[in-house]
């Protein structure tokens, strides 16, 4: 072999080994960007699965730490012309604060990302408005959404922490961004959807159960005529056999003073044999009892009526704690065997309210109370004044309600009853009436130590807008 064959043998391996080389680099290269493509994709994924904007961002920033890691990053969004808002933080700080674009930001809004060694030496001001002044290392990157440039800022406290290929690299990761704010309003569309859909399905059953309320109140104001008719004519004939039992006693008295000693004899003997001494006091504690029955039924039937003649969705001047005595009438058969009922009231002012469906409000309350209440228990209920407000409190003893529970107990259809025993709409509905009055219902709770509801109602002098 000549020395000329051998020298391009030498060059032409020479060029096989570059050729080698430069494809493991590329081979190298399509790994590390189907890496990133990898944790983009997934980091895609879990920002969709994301029910709030904040971890949809927070999202974003874990995937974004996995390619480049941070020690704070910020997402910022145009605000006027000339300045940029924080969307967003890693460190849930300086969210809204907003930053005027220097020349720095500028030139990466209009350029190629950047990777500054240490920014502690440009000294831009924005660092003190991000309160990021303990940072050294930058790499800023801008992205495109809704036809606005928008910024990336990720911060390092560690000096020369990102180079150039990490600026390369970040320009790349930025297509994530982009596609998944695009994502994002997509989903808040659908999770605005949703929540429209909740709101509806509340509002319907709210109305569902606001008709079943007006229908319940005209069947009972019409049950309560029917019973009232009877129990005054049982009241009335009551007392007229009451009367007519006294006088035949008295009667029979005035007969012993007339009558001659065999007649009289023959009196007393019917009288022992009938035992009609004994029939007088026993008649006394009768009719007393029959009138006492009347009397009760009476009194349940007159607040049954009263109960149902709030029925109108008007707004009146009246008692807001009216109500409340009312109820608990209402409610007097599951109360008696239940628990004890403690009430302290304190003069209240009037204001303007609906009274029936205030109403609503203390029988759903007091229902839960009573039905929380295992064996004899007490509900404390109080109204009072304070700071110019009306604040109404029910109180019991029951079993509770797990402090996990207590951030949902408001929600509409959720219930802490065994299926079958709530709707899970008397709290949401409740709270309804309460913020119409333009008030507030709070609720505290311990379990097996009991449940305290409190009502804040302002005193209105005139029906709200």
């Amino acid at each position: 072999m000549t020395i000329n064959n051998h020298q391009q043998l030498i060059e032409h391996n020479e060029r096989l080994i570059e050729k080698v080389a430069r494809l493991e680099r590329e081979v190298d290269s399509l790994r590390t960007q189907h890496a990133e493509s990898q944790v983009l994709l997934e980091g895609m994924s879990a920002s969709l699965q994301a029910s709030t904007i904040e971890e949809i961002y927070q999202s974003i920033f874990a995937t974004l730490n996995i390619q480049a890691s941070f020690d704070a990053a910020f997402l910022l969004t145009p605000d006027v012309p000339g300045t940029l808002i924080v969307a967003a933080a890693s460190t849930h700080q300086s969210v809204h604060q907003k930053l005027s674009v220097d020349p720095l930001l500028k030139s990466v809004l209009t350029g190629a990302a950047k990777a500054i060694i240490d920014i502690q030496l440009l000294k831009p001001t924005w660092l003190n408005t991000l309160d990021a002044t303990e940072y050294h290392s930058a790499l800023l990157a801008s992205f495109s959404y809704k036809s606005s440039v928008c910024l990336l800022i990720m911060l390092s406290e560690n000096k020369g922490a990102y180079l150039r290929q990490d600026a390369r690299a970040i320009s790349r990761i930025t297509g994530l961004v982009e596609q998944t704010l695009a994502q994002v309003e997509n989903r808040f569309i659908e999770l605005e959807a949703q929540q429209l859909r909740i709101e509806s399905e509340r509002v319907q059953n709210n109305l569902v159960q606001q008709e079943k309320m007006a229908s319940l109140g005209q069947l009972s104001a019409g049950i309560a005529h029917e019973i009232n008719n009877p129990i005054s004519f049982i009241g009335s004939n009551l007392q007229l056999m009451q009367q007519q039992v006294a006088d035949m006693f008295k009667v029979q008295e005035s007969l012993r003073e007339h009558l001659d000693p065999k007649a009289l004899s023959t009196l007393n003997n019917l009288t022992e044999q009938y035992q009609c001494d004994f029939l007088k006091d026993e008649f006394s504690e009768l009719f007393a009892d029959c009138n006492l029955g009347v009397e009760r039924v009476s009194h349940i039937v007159k607040s049954l009526k009263a109960y149902c003649q709030n029925n109108d969705s008007n707004w009146h001047l009246s008692d807001v704690c009216e109500g409340i005595g009312l109820t608990l009438k209402i409610l007097e058969n599951q109360i008696k065997n239940t628990c004890r009922i403690v009430e302290e009231h304190t003069e209240t002012p009037q204001s303007y309210c609906i009274n029936n469906e205030l109403n609503q409000v203390y029988l759903n309350l007091l229902v839960n109370a009573v039905q929380s209440i295992t064996d004899n228990g007490e509900i404390l209920i109080r109204s009072y004044c304070q700071e110019q407000k009306i604040v109404i409190e029910i109180h019991d003893n029951g079993i509770g309600i797990a402090h996990s529970q207590l951030d949902r107990i408001f929600d509409p259809f959720y219930t802490t009853k065994d299926v079958g025993k709530g709707t899970g709409l008397g709290l949401s509905i409740s709270q309804a009436i309460v913020k119409k009055h333009l008030g507030e219902i709070t609720v505290s709770s311990t379990v097996n130590q009991g449940t305290l509801f409190k009502i804040v109602l302002p005193i209105l002098t005139s029906p709200p807008p």
